[in-house]
């Protein structure tokens, strides 16, 4: 008898599961896993970590818009950009004039840059004056999602923090106008700056 992900359109989960269960420091439990001493639930391998932001997210991202790495889940009414799958796939900055829109969001994407900065410029060189960029982003907390771990291995490049995106951002003339430095649900967090307008108050 074949092995699970020997079959055809095998779902990735069923490579991912014997992939990880090769590590010694980690342990499948009860609807989740266990790794360096934390519980980890399903919910955080499976995709889709847009959907725990979008409520807030939206209060920011509107008008005209992208979501870069949107994969399978794009930010409902943006247009979707990505290298590898999704509704997106294929589709690239360039295909955006600058100064164009009203906001770019990103989820879970910045930390499989390695040129993270100027991604980030990039990025924000396609806003309108006052367009806002909106990052979720995985919180250093979450051992999971650090670069070399079981469950990313080389995927992530760096490991962002509220304190290195904040600096960025207002090095890149950013006006911070929400953030939450997490973890929530999601082990995530996520800032929000405007661009081109007066700053209203400092980036702490």
């Amino acid at each position: 008898m074949p092995l699970l992900e020997e079959y055809p359109n095998a779902p990735d989960f069923f490579f991912a599961y014997r992939h990880w269960l090769s590590f010694p420091s980690v342990q499948r439990k009860p609807g989740g896993w266990e790794f360096e001493g934390h519980f980890y639930p399903d919910y955080l391998f499976v995709g889709g970590a847009s959907f725990a932001i979008e409520r807030v997210a939206r209060r920011y991202c509107t008008g005209t818009g992208l979501d870069i790495g949107a994969g399978l889940w794009p930010l409902p009414g943006a247009t979707a950009v990505d290298l590898e799958r999704g509704p997106g796939h294929g589709r690239t900055l360039d295909e955006f004039a600058d100064s164009s829109q009203d906001y770019v969001f990103s989820s879970h994407c910045l930390e499989h840059i390695t040129d993270w900065r100027t991604a980030l410029a990039s990025w924000i060189r396609k806003l309108k004056r006052g367009g806002r960029l909106f990052l979720y982003l995985p919180h250093p907390e979450c051992a999971i999602w650090r670069p070399g771990s079981p469950f990313v291995g080389d995927g992530h490049k760096w490991q962002p923090t509220p304190e290195i995106l904040k600096s960025a951002l207002a090095e890149l003339q950013g006006n911070l106008i929400a953030h939450d430095d997490g973890p929530d649900a999601m082990r995530s967090f996520f800032v929000c700056a405007e661009f081109g307008l007066t700053p209203r108050f400092p980036v702490v």
